[in-house]
């Protein structure tokens, strides 16, 4: 830790990672190509287990995995930060993410589960823990991530049961897409 590390700056420093950590959970949960874009630079490398490369591979592979995934939400915690120089810094943060796989998505459970997919036909939860880490650089007076690894901690299934609860079609419903409620919130307050 460097005296400096609770500057005025560096304390803005840290609130601007954080807020990029928090623009990738709904990024990633809401299925926002540009979103997603824009919480990498341009020539990022994500390590994501079974995909390894750059940027826009990324968000290939994921809208592709996702196709068949009708729920997500990642949830960020312990976010420590280590700034390694004015303009670099060390990231770790843990991770619970919670995804239902429809009965169409079991080979992509399957690729992050040791082939293990649930019973066939129904949905299944899958929950993990893990940890981001994440270099992060500030180019052009902007932090973003310059590389990203995630450690894999645990994991468990539950196949959802036919008849599960449901919530009622009146209600706001999280999508995963830009009619989800917050983009039309968004919008209407000149956010968009």
């Amino acid at each position: 830790m460097v005296a400096n590390d609770y500057s005025p700056e560096r304390l803005a420093d840290r609130a601007q990672i954080t807020d990029v950590m928090y623009r990738w959970c709904r990024a990633v949960d809401r299925l926002d190509v540009d979103a997603i874009r824009a919480v990498f630079h341009p020539d990022a490398i994500d390590n994501h287990g079974p995909f390894v490369g750059g940027v826009d591979a990324l968000i290939a592979w994921l809208t592709d995995r996702h196709r068949t995934i009708l729920f997500s939400m990642h949830l960020v915690s312990n976010i420590l930060i280590e700034f390694a120089t004015t303009d670099s810094a060390l990231v770790e943060t843990y991770i619970f993410a919670t995804l239902r796989y429809s009965p169409e998505g079991k080979a992509g459970l399957a690729a992050f589960t040791g082939g293990v997919a649930g019973a066939e036909g129904s949905s299944t939860d899958a929950m993990s823990w893990a940890r981001y880490i994440d270099r992060f650089e500030r180019r052009g007076g902007e932090w973003r991530i310059a590389r990203r690894t995630v450690a894999f901690e645990s994991s468990m299934m539950s196949d959802v049961a036919p008849g599960a609860p449901t919530f009622d079609p009146n209600w706001a419903i999280g999508r995963r897409d830009k009619d989800d409620p917050i983009y039309r919130e968004r919008a209407a307050m000149g956010l968009a």
